[in-house]
């Protein structure tokens, strides 16, 4: 039971949420670019690419960020 819990708080699990204007990314590696119109995400696996119009992140934790901004494209790449 105990090792439920660990698991539970400490969640390793790389994740992204999306929404219409918002991309929620959990458990990141580094942000490798950051433009207005292009944000370049490495995940333990893959690198994640978004593009669109008014790019900008509102919140940045140790291994959380939150991107909002118009989306055209997002596509996961190596």
């Amino acid at each position: 039971m105990l090792r439920n819990i660990i698991q539970y708080v400490k969640n390793d699990d790389f994740y992204i949420n999306i929404w219409k204007n918002k991309i929620n990314i959990v458990n990141f590696k580094e942000i490798v670019i950051l433009e207005e119109n292009k944000i370049v995400i490495m995940s333990p696996s893959n690198k994640i690419i978004i593009k669109g119009s008014n790019l900008s992140i509102n919140k940045l934790l140790e291994d959380e960020l939150l991107i909002t901004g118009i989306f055209t494209l997002i596509e996961f790449g190596e």
